[in-house]
């Protein structure tokens, strides 16, 4: 049996839950430029989330489509190496599914119906009786397709029209016939060449003749006023009656109840603990519609091949896809810190101290000296804008805005009014329920003993949002209790304004409260200037975890 084709390899490059700008534009430029420089490989754009308004206004305004969204990478059933086989029909010979299920590795195939769907499985075990009855010649009330009898017999037609797709009938067999004997109606009688010349056998009116030893069926004559079917076969009688057992179809000899078998979408985890208790070695796979997708043993859990991924714009498990630890990570691309970060081998890394991870692919396009087109700049670009908050973020770098201004004329695009335009598209929060404005753009974060949160919305006025603070507030609460979290920190910023509104919830708000100089029992204050969750709100934190 054959494998499933192998495609190209494909390795999948995403950035955070909870994408934003930056890390939506660094999976899809990095993706292009890998797809340049590596072809036997194919990278893939992935978000971990629902793309925002902003980064949505980039990717229509320099005509690109928003990339897949993945939701888990664990290992599914669709990545082992299934076997490819052809299925069983229920209207099948035993002797066809014979000589199928002894080329399989577990002596098991699904059972298909007419469109393809899974509808049992048959084993070598289920065929033994049928194969032990075919040697006690059990040849009444039968139902054989014709098409079986034609195949298994290996018979040619010699005379008369089939009416009939099925054989419902006894078989007999012409030496055992006496002169008083009478056959059913629509019998087939065996027969050899000098007892069909007798022209006896016609007197019982059967529907059906097969006359066996015969090697040219030109030498026999068709019989005038005869007016049922008349085969031959190079077979013997001998052979003949073994085969006609071996043409009934395996449809009584099919497990449908209690059958066990795997959908492609799911997870090897669970397929595992599902098979502690099973006694089958061989199980069918199907696809979202039911319909065979191929079979695997135990032994095939031993070979998935983990998927091939690059991270953009993070690095840790927290901020990063479920089950990425069972995946091998090519590459990192980033400017934040490192944390709990471990891999399954060896990887290139890159970290730089810039505003923005799409500064550090610009560089990557330029060290390479590949020819950037518009669409590919102008997104590096947006990723560089909307992470600096147009270079007013403390994490912005002298090179943040050079490349920003290099990529700009790329794109041709005029750097403020296009990224004021931008910013713009994320400020509108009529509407938005209060959990989607604090999860949208949410990283959690271990500091020490405390699970803290932070958020970051960009806004225009903030005063604007006054009569929504306390829903927000509430809801601040709800996510931080619903996450388990010890603090949860939603950051407004306006460009406008100049600064963030800070908003914290959780049981441990003197952490913040500390770390701001809020007044004690405050959960709300202004600050001027601050515009950085990682330059500006994260260290402060985690000297207080720490201190």
């Amino acid at each position: 049996m054959s494998n499933l084709p192998v495609r190209k390899n494909t390795v999948y490059v995403f950035g955070h839950k909870n994408p934003d700008t930056d890390s939506t534009c660094a999976a899809i430029t990095y993706a292009w430029l890998k797809n340049k420089l590596n072809p036997d490989k194919e990278y893939i754009p992935a978000v971990l989330g629902n793309i925002n308004s902003e980064t949505s206004y980039c990717l229509e305004y320099f005509g690109v489509e928003k990339p897949i969204k993945l939701e888990s990478l664990k290992p599914k059933v669709a990545d082992m190496r299934l076997e490819r086989i052809q299925p069983v029909h229920e209207q099948e010979s035993i002797l066809e599914v014979v000589q199928k299920i002894v080329k399989t590795s577990g002596k098991t195939l699904p059972v298909a119906d007419n469109r393809g769907r899974l509808m049992g499985i048959i084993s070598i075990t289920d065929l033994v009786p049928a194969l032990i009855s075919s040697q006690q010649n059990q040849l009444k009330e039968l139902e054989i397709p014709i098409s079986n009898l034609l195949h298994v017999l290996e018979l040619s037609k010699l005379q008369g029209q089939l009416e009939d797709n099925i054989f419902r009938g006894n078989v007999y067999v012409f030496s055992d016939l006496t002169y008083y004997s009478q056959i059913a109606k629509n019998g087939l009688i065996i027969c050899n060449r000098h007892e069909f010349g007798t022209g006896f056998m016609f007197s019982l009116e059967p529907k059906y003749i097969i006359v066996a030893d015969v090697d040219d069926s030109s030498l026999l004559k068709p019989i005038q006023d005869y007016k049922g079917v008349i085969f031959t076969s190079k077979k013997n009688i001998y052979d003949l009656v073994q085969a006609v057992n071996l043409a009934l179809p395996v449809s009584s000899l099919i497990k449908k109840d209690n059958l066990e078998y795997f959908a492609l979408s799911e997870d090897i985890e669970d397929v595992k603990k599902n098979l502690i208790t099973s006694k089958y070695r061989s199980y069918p796979v199907v696809n979202d519609h039911g319909k065979i997708a191929g079979m695997f043993s135990r032994s095939n859990l031993m070979e998935i091949s983990p998927k091939e991924v690059i991270l953009v714009d993070h690095n840790e498990k927290g901020q990063s896809i479920e089950g990425i630890e069972t995946n091998r990570i090519l590459e990192v691309i980033d400017h934040h810190r490192i944390s709990d970060f471990q891999t399954m081998g060896p990887l290139f890394y890159r970290a730089e101290p810039v505003g923005s991870t799409n500064t550090i692919i610009c560089k990557t396009y330029l060290e390479n000296e590949m020819e950037i087109p518009k669409a590919m700049a102008g997104l590096m670009l947006s990723g560089i804008l909307s992470d600096t908050l147009i270079f007013k973020s403390p994490t912005c770098t002298p090179e943040d805005k050079k490349l920003a201004q290099y990529l700009a004329k790329i794109a041709g695009v005029d750097i403020q009014e296009f990224g004021i335009k931008m910013l713009s598209k994320g400020e509108n929060l009529v509407g938005i329920p209060p959990k989607t404005i604090i999860t949208r753009d949410m990283k959690k974060f271990i500091m020490g003993n405390y699970k803290v949160s932070v958020s970051q919305v960009n806004v225009g006025d903030i005063d604007a949002y006054q009569e929504i603070l306390g829903q927000v507030k509430s809801e601040l609460e709800s996510v931080c209790k619903d996450n388990d979290l010890d603090l949860s920190i939603l950051m407004l910023t306006s460009l406008v304004m100049g600064g963030t509104e800070l908003i914290i919830a959780g049981e441990e708000k003197w952490l913040a409260q500390v770390a701001f100089n809020m007044e004690k029992g405050k959960d709300e204050v202004f600050i001027e200037g601050m515009f950085s969750r990682k330059k500006q709100v994260v260290p402060k934190l985690m000297a207080m975890a720490y201190s």
